[in-house]
């Protein structure tokens, strides 16, 4: 298993397409999700009440909403192939799309009600050659 994100409560990890949200001391299995390709990236809140994991598309776990909308799988045009998230306020991330693609571009998105919108394009990488790390 490769571990994307953790905290002292709950780990992101995948192995190959499938992905996991795991809570660390029990190892219950709180999220489960197939990608089209290895998810790219992962972020837990500073308060282990949401994780989101990310690659061709963007799933959403949520600890303080009912099960039927307690995870959420966002398969949207503008927010696929997600090559990195980071948190911008305690309830706000921004996505960073494929740098290398024509698409590239930052987007927000606000954890509880799923909006989201585009804060501009990114094209910094758009003819460079392949890194891990991005300066956005």
């Amino acid at each position: 298993m490769i571990v994307l994100f953790e905290t002292d409560i709950l780990r992101i990890e995948h192995e190959f397409e499938y992905a996991y949200l795991i809570e660390k001391s029990s190892g219950k299995e709180l999220l489960f999700d197939e990608f089209y390709g290895d998810p790219k990236c992962g972020l837990i809140s500073k308060n282990n009440d949401w994780a989101i994991i990310a690659g061709e598309h963007l799933t959403i776990w949520r600890a303080n909403k009912r099960k039927n909308n307690q995870i959420v799988r966002i398969e949207h045009d503008e927010l696929k192939w997600i090559h990195d998230i980071r948190l911008k306020s305690e309830y706000i991330i921004e996505i960073l799309i494929d740098p290398w693609s024509e698409n590239s571009s930052i987007w927000q998105m606000e954890i509880d009600s799923l909006k989201f919108l585009k804060h501009r394009e990114f094209k910094d990488y758009l003819k460079t050659e392949y890194i891990e790390n991005i300066n956005w």
